[in-house]
C-alpha cells in the first residue's frame, strides 16, 4: 500500500488533476446520461400528455356546455310543439271540441238549436272541419261565447255569422238568433 501511495505522490500534479477532471467529468457524464436525461424526456412527455388532456377537458367541456344549451332548446321546441298540437292536431277531435264548445256557449249562456259537422276540406299542410251552429241568447251573451272560443288554444274560426232578432221591436231582453259556420283545424300528415 505504501508503494501504491508513493508512486501516486510520484505523478505530477498536473496529471494528478487531470485524472480528477477526468473522472469527474464521467461522474457528471453518467449522471446526465443515466438519470438526467431520461428523466427530462420523461417530464418533457408528461408535459405534453397534461397539455393534451387540458385541451381534452376544455372540450369537453364545451360540449357539455353546448348540450346544455341544447337541452333547453330541444326542451323549448317540444313545448312549441305541444302548443302547435294543441292548436292544430293530427286527429279532428270532435266529440272533445264539441265538448269544450258546447261547455262555452253554456257558460256564456246561450242555448245551442243545432250544432252539425260538415264534410272536411283538404287544403295543402291541413284539413279543415266546417261545423254549422245555431245559437239563441243576448248580444252580450253571443259576444261572450265568441270571445270565449277566441280563448281556446284549438283554432277555431267563426264564419259566415247571421244574426236576427228574435221578434221584432225593441223588447228589453234583446233575444237573437245566430247561426254561423266555426272551422276548426287539424294537421294533415300526408
Amino acid at each position: 500500500m505504501n508503494e501504491l501511495i508513493d508512486r501516486f505522490n510520484s505523478v505530477p500534479l498536473t496529471q494528478k488533476v487531470l485524472v480528477l477532471f477526468l473522472v469527474m467529468a464521467g461522474i457528471v457524464t453518467a449522471y446526465f446520461l443515466m438519470l438526467y436525461q431520461p428523466t427530462s424526456d420523461e417530464i418533457a412527455q408528461l408535459q405534453q400528455e397534461a397539455s393534451s388532456l387540458d385541451r381534452e377537458e376544455d372540450r369537453l367541456r364545451a360540449v357539455r356546455e353546448s348540450q346544455a344549451e341544447l337541452e333547453a332548446q330541444l326542451q323549448e321546441l317540444n313545448q312549441q310543439l305541444q302548443v302547435a298540437r294543441e292548436k292544430l292536431p293530427e286527429s279532428a277531435e270532435i266529440p272533445d271540441l264539441l265538448q269544450r264548445v258546447y261547455n262555452q256557449a253554456k257558460t256564456a249562456g246561450l242555448t245551442i238549436e243545432t250544432f252539425r259537422r260538415n264534410n272536411e276540406v283538404a287544403q295543402t299542410d291541413f284539413i279543415e272541419i266546417p261545423v254549422s251552429m245555431e245559437l239563441t241568447g243576448s248580444f252580450d251573451e253571443v259576444a261572450n261565447f265568441f270571445f270565449f272560443v277566441g280563448r281556446m288554444t284549438r283554432i277555431i274560426n267563426i264564419e259566415d255569422l247571421n244574426i236576427r232578432r228574435q221578434s221584432s221591436g225593441m223588447t228589453p231582453d234583446g233575444g237573437l238568433n245566430v247561426s254561423a259556420r266555426a272551422t276548426t283545424y287539424r294537421w294533415s300528415p300526408d
